[in-house]
């Protein structure tokens, strides 16, 4: 779900609010044991949604998935390690710490109000949502994270600390100026949209998903990945050459709303109509270079296959 910048107001706005209740004491302390009583660990607890502030009384090690989202809660004293996956998502916590060490599933502490990762687990066998909180770094966060890694949706200004390899990476809807600090391997997509960049250094060498770039300040694409295979999508942008995109790229090839287009387009009005708001002479020569080495099929531009045009 997109989540939009008024959202994510309202949200930080929710939380002040949550936090002022809570500092000036009419939250009753309702803890896990007087709520849920005593509990072996055997299976998966879901103790969500029943305005617990404390997660006293809980059992030390959980053999199944623990799922302590929809309260009140400020800390993670007393939470068990778990044999599945951690859920811990829209709290008022402003640290991790007391949380499990390892997670052998996912661990969602998305919708909380953290600064930064202190005291999340050391690794992620399953995913890593942190989305929707205030975070101004990453420092804490799991070197390996074998699912989706996902920071959206926050107010960080740089990458640094970010998991050196993880599945899918979405750092979109932030304030970055600059992906430098982002994981060296990702082996599916990458999303960065949404944010403040002028530059894509610090971009992986190889995306095995798709590559998201759109909606940024961007003026060229210096430092794209070399190879994606999925779609490259640099739409939203301010570019005026399509220069120094990606060699290979297996998807689609997406750039509409740059002044490229409005620079490059065909000033027929019947052949605009034709191509789909018109396309770039760059896109002509890079698609005539595919079409010469029999990859067309493999490179898919927003253009109709009748333009394109062999080069040479």
């Amino acid at each position: 779900m997109q989540v939009t910048a008024d959202v994510l107001d309202l949200r930080k706005a929710q939380l002040i609010n949550q936090r002022n209740i809570y500092n000036q004491g009419l939250i009753t302390m309702r803890t896990f044991r007087n709520i849920m009583g005593t509990h072996d660990g055997t299976g998966d607890i879901d103790c969500s949604n029943m305005g617990l502030t404390s997660l006293e009384g809980c059992p030390e090690i959980v053999e199944g998935k623990f799922n302590c989202s929809g309260n009140r809660l400020s800390t993670l004293d007393g939470s068990p390690e778990v044999a599945g996956s951690f859920d811990c998502s829209d709290n008022l916590l402003i640290s991790l710490e007391g949380g499990p060490k390892k997670v052998t599933g996912d661990f969602n502490c998305s919708g909380n109000r953290l600064s930064c990762l202190k005291g999340a687990p050391a690794k992620v066998k399953g995913s890593f949502d942190c989305s929707v909180n205030l975070l101004i770094s990453l420092k804490g966060a799991p070197k390996k994270v074998k699912g989706v890694f996902d920071c959206s949706n926050n107010m960080l200004g740089s990458l640094s600390g970010s998991p050196l390899e993880t599945g899918s990476f979405n750092c979109s809807n932030n304030r970055l100026l600059s992906l430098e600090g982002a994981p060296d391997e990702v082996r599916h997509d990458f999303d960065c949209s949404k944010n403040m960049l002028s530059s894509l250094a610090g971009s992986p060498d190889f995306v095995h998903g798709h590559f998201i770039c759109s909606d940024n300040r961007l003026e060229n694409l210096k430092h794209s990945p070399v190879e994606v295979y999925g779609d490259f999508d640099c739409s939203g942008n301010r570019l005026t050459t399509l220069k120094r995109s990606p060699k290979v790229v297996i998807g689609s090839f997406k750039f509409t709303g740059n002044p490229i287009m409005s620079s490059d387009i065909d000033r027929n009005p019947k052949k605009n109509d034709e191509t789909e708001n018109g396309c770039v002479k760059y896109v002509y020569e890079v698609a005539g270079h595919y079409h010469l080495h029999g990859m067309s099929d493999h490179l898919h531009f927003s253009i109709p296959p009748s333009s394109v045009q062999a080069v040479g």
